[in-house]
């Protein structure tokens, strides 16, 4: 069982509750978020920070790393998962992703940890870009209804 990856907009303490009490129904279903992606792509968390520097080349500016956003943690269990909110830029330079760019975003990301980890890693992956398509959406969703964004691992 690998790493599974999700992020979540809505409420962050009914979120981290959620998330702790292991509802993830729920918070995939609308119940406890209003919205939801599934980045659980068989990475790494420091991949996503690769993500954001991807993020900063696609927008022409200076990237705003994921794992250095990650505001305070509001759920999880000890070694096995954690949800943190996530700071209002790194979900704006998301949010600003023109949607026509997920896809090109999506294979140089892939492209670029492939080359860090230097570990065979599909780049062209029909289920990453609508990932990636569906967090550009939850961010573009959250800033519409000022709410925050939780990001959570689990194993």
């Amino acid at each position: 069982m690998g790493l599974s990856v999700e992020f979540y907009a809505g409420d962050p303490e009914e979120i981290g509750d959620a998330f702790t009490e292991i509802e993830l129904e729920g918070l995939r279903d609308g119940s406890f978020a209003h919205s939801y992606a599934d980045l659980s792509l068989h990475l790494s968390l420091t991949d996503f920070d690769v993500f954001s520097k991807e993020v900063g080349e696609t927008l022409g500016r200076s990237s705003v790393l994921l794992l250095e956003s990650l505001e305070r943690c509001v759920g999880g269990t000890p070694d096995e998962s954690e949800a943190f909110v996530v700071s209002s830029p790194w979900v704006a330079a998301v949010a600003g992703v023109p949607s026509e760019a997920a896809t090109a975003l999506t294979t140089r990301w892939l492209q670029a940890v492939a080359a860090e980890s230097g570990e065979d890693v599909v780049i062209d992956s029909p289920d990453a870009s609508a990932a990636v398509s569906s967090l550009i959406a939850l961010c573009r969703e959250l800033l519409a209804r000022n709410t925050s964004v939780v990001f959570a691992w689990y194993l």
